[in-house]
């Protein structure tokens, strides 16, 4: 008798994980600060977010470990592989072990967002960026063969990208979430400054000549690149966009009023 009492008076799982799991999203939501509402009535809605987004910058800076979301600088880029051309042009190349400072210091200088598709465009202006890494190449650029393993080191400046990145709502419980898909990254390269090292097993002279002629065609190497880029920028980003979405209701993000 005793046992039936006491399971009559015990929550089912499932229910008390609910609880705890309200609980913790509100506690975590309460805490966090760097979050800024924007309401969907707001006819400013637009700039409300990307305000949001800037007053989010310095946190994603360092990371938010509450959040499980890694720090954006340094940020580390494991491996960018491609290849490309007739043998005549050919364009193979692996970057790899890439660390990048600077994108931190992103700029949103335009943002529109449709709320009732679950839609954002947006561009981006990055005025600082700089990477050091590992190469291989076997490249022919303006007939020139360039050939090597090294240290590769690079600074842009001024570079821009446009984002399209659509979401839809998912249900959990009787909530619902912000879940983006993969964001479509288009980059316009601005300038840049690059120098391998060890070109032509170390030769110096045959070294520097090869990185000036690199320097002066910069834009035919860097538009080889883009694509691989892109898309790899855009799954990262996509992925730490998600980790802050998923964390915290549809409407604690963008309540109705």
């Amino acid at each position: 008798m005793s046992i039936g009492t006491f399971e009559h008076n015990i929550l089912p799982i499932e229910c008390m994980w609910n609880i705890v799991n309200n609980s913790i999203g509100e506690s975590l939501f309460l805490r966090a600060d760097y979050i800024k509402v924007c309401k969907q009535s707001d006819p400013k809605s637009n700039q409300c977010i990307l305000n949001s987004v800037q007053h989010l910058r310095p946190k994603l800076l360092h990371g938010i470990p509450e959040l499980d979301v890694p720090a954006l600088e340094p940020l580390r880029i494991p491996m960018i592989k491609f290849s490309s051309g007739p043998k005549a042009a050919k364009f193979d190349a692996e970057l790899s072990k890439m660390t990048v400072s600077g994108p931190g210091s992103f700029i949103v200088t335009d943002l529109r967002a449709d709320l009732d598709n679950n839609v954002f465009d947006f561009k981006l202006l990055l005025p600082r960026l700089h990477f050091e890494g590992e190469y291989k190449v076997d490249v022919n650029i303006l007939l020139l063969p360039i050939r090597g393993t090294g240290k590769i080191y690079g600074n842009f400046s001024e570079y821009r990208a446009d984002v399209h990145m659509p979401g839809k709502r998912i249900k959990r419980g009787n909530d619902e979430f912000l879940r983006l898909d993969k964001m479509q990254l288009k980059i316009s390269i601005g300038k840049s400054k690059l120098q391998l090292s060890n070109l032509f097993d170390g030769d110096e002279i045959l070294g520097a000549a090869t990185n000036r002629i690199l320097n002066d065609n910069s834009k035919v190497f860097l538009e080889e690149i883009n694509p691989v880029l892109e898309d790899t920028l855009a799954t990262l980003f996509t992925d730490i966009a998600n980790k802050i979405t998923l964390k915290f209701t549809y409407k604690e993000l963008f309540p109705e009023k």
